[in-house]
């Protein structure tokens, strides 16, 4: 599965090798994830609701010294798994220009308006990754379709016909 990335959460961290012997174990052949989280000023607060993670393995070409550079990006990927009770995604190699099989996008309600979780507030072609929810602030990151759909207060939003970002589709009625 080829995979383009829109967006990405807000909690980022890593993992080293086990080789401490190996002076660049910290760096070169670190793994990075990403997840979602609701941040209150500078603290980040874990609110899953659905626990899930998205992997950057050391040969995915991922730099974390640039994470503004993500979105466009294309990875080749096994697609969702989940183990002990956690959606996971692992990116393993860059992909090139190739086209996207399907989009990691994060959605906020700062951005996108609320969803009411207990009605139909997605398509069957959206499989979320991670949800963090508190009250009403919510971040959600999934995996979606070109003809996938999520329903907030502000409409629905889909990928944009150039594959480049979520874009509000039609209005909610």
């Amino acid at each position: 599965m080829i995979v383009q990335i829109v967006s990405c959460g807000v909690n980022w961290w890593w993992h080293h090798s086990n080789d401490l012997e190996d002076p660049f174990c910290f760096r070169d052949y670190a793994c990075w994830f990403n997840s979602t989280g609701l941040m209150y000023g500078r603290r980040l607060r874990h609110c899953h609701i659905l626990p899930g993670q998205v992997r950057f393995n050391r040969t995915s070409g991922f730099n974390p010294e640039f994470v503004e550079r993500l979105p466009g990006k294309t990875f080749h990927s096994p697609g969702t798994r989940v183990y002990e009770g956690k959606v996971r995604l692992l990116f393993d190699l860059p992909a090139i220009g190739q086209q996207p099989d399907a989009y990691l996008v994060t959605l906020t309600e700062f951005r996108n308006g609320e969803i009411l979780f207990r009605k139909s507030w997605r398509s069957e072609q959206v499989k979320p990754i991670s949800i963090s929810r508190q009250r009403h602030r919510y971040e959600i990151m999934a995996l979606m379709t070109r003809s996938a759909w999520i329903n907030t207060s502000l409409g629905l939003w889909g990928i944009a016909e150039n594959g480049q970002g979520l874009v509000r589709k039609e209005s909610v009625a």
